[in-house]
């Protein structure tokens, strides 16, 4: 026991300081004697340390992401009501100790979102719709500095039914356009690397993302595209399939590295490894699925291929042509970025690696890590505009040289 420096009077007739638990539960049977009740604030507070700390939203183009951060896991369950549109979660065993007024942020379909307490366990949250969605709902355990969260998609209806039948635009026999897939990496819940002053790899990717499709739309006969063109969260699924979707010739992701040092600088362009590629029959898969399958294996529409001997060769001959191609590219890279003032190479040739979003078969992947938002120096440097259209500058000049060697165009 701590001694105390008080000295106590013997006549003092003050009773002793409970502890913190016994006065709580003393103070809740006083109050309840007495019939008073407790704000729901405090009794959810003390009986269920589950709580609610933070939710958030973020506005993609075909649906809407919204997170709630949880100290702890929670069961939750999710239905719809119609006239009017209505999502509802209810989270058992939590409190709310969210800001209402942080709640409602600005969404083409969520336009109210509202709270309440239908039974003594439970925190509804009520989404109030102006069109009808999909929803899917999933839950993250805790991981390094994030939260345990519950994770809600909702996808707009229009998107939903049109997605199984979307065709692989094709480009027109008269057109000698080139087209180039820009992937941001990261985006909305999913911040990526942070600097020491806050510099979120989503960010400094993205913007160095549009400079970079600005640079290559202002030449003739090249074609970018964004993969997400704002702050929310692509699939990395989702990521490759709009390169798909725009018959790219090319696609290059942005990201910006990490590390447990300060002192790791540079820039590196990775393209996928050997080992990390698909296997031919998965592949092949992947590919014979979907609609339009043609034109995606050297104009072979891989459904008539009937020996899955035959098909397994055409596929291994993609991949390896679209992987020696990644390499060249990803040199054209190195080389121009090489000449960025103030710019270090990490590496000083193209590494491989099992990169996800690099698995295209078909399209040439390059992953290109711009600078260490870990080393303070390249952090400052990768917040500065000017720096960034540089980096976009000798990104761009890389591709026009690799498709211009390549007679893509």
């Amino acid at each position: 026991m701590i001694p105390s420096n008080r000295v106590q009077d013997k006549n003092d007739r003050t009773p002793p300081l409970l502890p913190p638990r016994r006065e709580f539960l003393k103070f809740f049977a006083c109050v309840s004697a007495a019939g008073l009740i407790l704000p729901p604030s405090i009794t959810q507070a003390s009986l269920r340390p589950n709580r609610i700390t933070d939710l958030r939203v973020w506005t993609a183009p075909d649906h809407t992401r919204v997170v709630f951060d949880l100290s702890q896991m929670a069961k939750h369950n999710l239905f719809r009501l119609s006239n009017p549109e209505r999502l509802v979660v209810d989270l058992l065993d939590v409190s709310l100790d969210v800001d209402p007024a942080r709640m409602n942020q600005s969404d083409p379909v969520v336009t109210r979102i509202r709270t309440g307490t239908p039974s003594p366990n439970v925190v509804r949250t009520v989404f109030e719709l102006n069109s009808e969605i999909r929803p899917r709902s999933f839950v993250l355990k805790a991981t390094g500095d994030k939260n345990h969260r519950l994770v809600l998609d909702l996808f707009r209806k229009e998107f939903v039914e049109t997605e199984n039948v979307a065709e692989v635009p094709k480009k027109p026999n008269n057109s000698r356009e080139a087209v180039i897939v820009i992937d941001p990496g990261h985006g909305g819940e999913d911040p990526g690397a942070i600097g020491f002053n806050g510099t979120m790899e989503k960010d400094v990717a993205f913007q160095v993302a549009k400079r970079m499709a600005q640079q290559i739309n202002q030449t003739p006969g090249f074609r970018a595209f964004l993969t997400r063109t704002g702050d929310y969260y692509v699939s990395l699924r989702r990521r490759v399939a709009i390169a798909r979707q725009h018959s790219a010739d090319l696609f290059v992701s942005l990201h910006a590295d990490a590390f447990r040092t300060a002192d790791a600088r540079g820039a590196s362009v990775y393209t996928l490894s050997e080992s990390g590629k698909p296997t031919p029959d998965r592949a092949i898969n992947n590919l014979v699925q979907r609609e339009n399958s043609a034109d995606m294996i050297g104009g072979v529409d891989l459904n008539l291929v009937s020996d899955p001997e035959v098909r397994g060769i055409l596929m291994d001959l993609s991949q390896r042509d679209s992987l020696n191609r990644a390499l060249v590219y990803g040199k054209n890279l190195l080389q121009e970025m090489a000449n960025v003032s103030s710019l270090n190479l990490h590496f000083n040739e193209v590494k491989q690696a099992g990169f996800a979003v690099l698995k295209a078969p078909d399209i040439p992947s390059v992953l290109v890590e711009l600078a260490f938002l870990s080393n303070r120096k390249e952090e400052g440097l990768l917040r500065q505009q000017g720096y960034q259209e540089s980096l976009a500058r000798a990104l761009a000049l890389g591709t026009r040289k690799f498709v211009q060697s390549s007679r893509l165009v």
